[in-house]
């Protein structure tokens, strides 16, 4: 079968930008597109490039990337995108792992690849050499390649938050799969713009975002790198009618002091995901006439469940309902479903869920229950159907033999006027095993904060859950996917318990 769809795409629109890098200050056609790709697919071929072979790209937010893909669809090569943020080991398990045959970068970020084979680093982005290889104005035409439709595509890699990061495989179905069911879902049409702030080697700005409105027809807008200040002036200029981003995005353009509301004008909606809503930001948005959707999904299975602009404004924690052609279930321990108001772990089943981990059969097997994909998140479900993400699984906090969901403790903290962020995680407990600690990002200084905070929490939760030790911090640090870095926070608790003579 042939999914070389940015070839349709190409045909059929009338010329007009398709994609726009103010940074370079580039447009590129959908016409465009396609000539760069089928060049870039004949450069590949000339390099030994076979269908099957693994080809990488670690770069910013960049037309380059789009380049790589739809030549990957035109050869039936493997496309992977790599995250620049992670650390150089991190990366090099990646390329290891993967098996990748040539890499494509950004000089920037050309660091990250120390300790890479010299011969798989092929070409910098950002060369004329590069830009000559794709120039549109010299066109090799090319014979897309027929694939099977349960083929590799795409490897895309976890963020390694619980160790190093797995491949996700995506199969040319489940990846074409997710843009469909996504741009029915948000009813994504030729006519819209967006601007793409989210790093493009996450599934959030790449599957969810970016690849859906190009699919669509539409324009994209590349923020090569997120800054808030940045990222409003953009607004200003190019007027988008959404916006998909993670929460720290939307309080990053808040505090900007370009803010101005008056740039949502076009704005249809705004959603937020890839990490856990930040209250306060949702109230600040709702004082100003918009609300922040909840959407969910996770490298396995990008975009599965969404809330509605009507529904958020009830239920505002919410991630709504499932996607078009998306099934959800939540599981006991026993792979049984839970009732209504009843935590389990979200499953999901779907075409555009991933096939497995790249290499890892047994733990394949793992997440995968009578076809469904175990999510390691605990929810549970109103009686109206709508999600609520309660947790991750493996940060459940276990003190004195009762669990604690961190999640219930930040919201808590949270509703007090001090607290702009708070991160609850547990720190190593000789008498209880483990016990709740919360790292807090203040809204302003106050020396008492300890036992305010403590006074104010003892109304609101049981004993066992009050946090027995904080840690004031001027910024949560996060991770390589821009989501508050628990396993850093952790260690600094337990570093801070042994200063105060408590053995962990």
């Amino acid at each position: 079968m042939n999914y070389d769809w940015i070839k349709t795409r190409a045909d059929y629109d009338e010329v007009k930008a398709a994609i726009i890098d103010p940074v370079k200050g580039t447009e590129w056609s959908y016409q465009d597109l396609n000539i760069r790709a089928e060049n870039l697919a004949n450069h590949l071929q000339d390099q030994g490039i076979k269908r099957g072979d693994v080809v990488g790209i670690l770069a910013p937010n960049d037309v380059a990337i789009f380049d790589l893909l739809f030549a990957s669809f035109k050869t039936g090569t493997v496309f992977l995108p790599i995250n620049w943020r992670l650390k150089p080991k991190e990366i090099q398990s990646i390329i290891s792992d993967s098996g990748v045959k040539m890499i494509f970068y950004s000089l920037r970020h050309k660091e990250s690849l120390t300790g890479t084979p010299e011969e798989l680093l092929h070409m910098d982005i950002d060369s004329a050499e590069y830009d000559d290889i794709c120039n549109p104005k010299s066109h090799r035409p090319f014979k897309t390649v027929d694939v099977e439709s349960d083929e590799l595509a795409s490897l895309m890699y976890t963020s390694g938050t619980t160790g190093l990061p797995k491949g996700v495989m995506f199969t040319y179905e489940s990846f074409v799969a997710n843009m469909i069911n996504t741009a029915l879902t948000y009813k994504t049409n030729a006519k819209e713009t967006s601007i793409i702030s989210t790093p493009m080697f996450h599934v959030l700005g790449l599957n969810d975002t970016a690849l859906p409105l190009v699919m669509a027809g539409g324009t994209l807008v590349l923020q090569r790198y997120f800054d808030g200040e940045e990222l409003n002036d953009l607004m200003a200029k190019y007027k988008p009618d959404y916006l998909i981003m993670i929460p720290t995005m939307y309080y990053g353009m808040l505090v900007a002091p370009n803010f101005n509301i008056n740039n949502f004008k076009n704005i249809k909606y705004l959603v937020q995901g890839g990490s856990s809503p930040l209250p306060s930001v949702q109230k600040k948005f709702e004082s100003m006439g918009y609300s922040l959707v909840n959407g969910y999904g996770l490298t396995e299975a990008p975009l599965a469940m969404v809330n509605t602009p009507h529904n958020s404004k009830i239920k505002p924690m919410s991630i709504g309902k499932s996607i078009m052609f998306v099934d959800n279930k939540l599981l006991d321990d026993e792979g049984n479903e839970v009732g209504v108001g009843e935590i389990g772990e979200l499953a999901i089943k779907g075409k555009n869920v991933t096939s497995g981990y790249w290499n890892k059969p047994e733990e394949t097997a793992k997440v995968f229950k009578d076809g469904y994909l175990l999510t390691g998140d605990l929810a549970k479900k109103d009686e109206d159907g709508d999600i609520f993400i309660v947790n991750r699984k493996k940060e459940l906090i276990i003190t004195g033999g009762e669990n604690v969901l961190p999640s219930e403790v930040e919201a808590a903290l949270s509703e007090h006027p001090l607290v702009r962020t708070a991160i609850v995680v547990g720190y190593e407990s000789p008498e209880y095993g483990e016990s709740v600690s919360a790292a807090i990002v203040l809204t302003e200084e106050t020396e008492d904060f300890e036992e305010v905070l403590d006074k104010h929490v003892r109304e609101r939760i049981a004993g066992y859950k009050i946090p027995r030790m904080y840690l004031k911090m001027a910024d949560v640090p996060l991770n390589s996917t821009s989501k508050p870095d628990r396993m850093e926070i952790q260690k600094l608790m337990n570093e801070k318990a042994r200063e105060n003579g408590i053995r962990t």
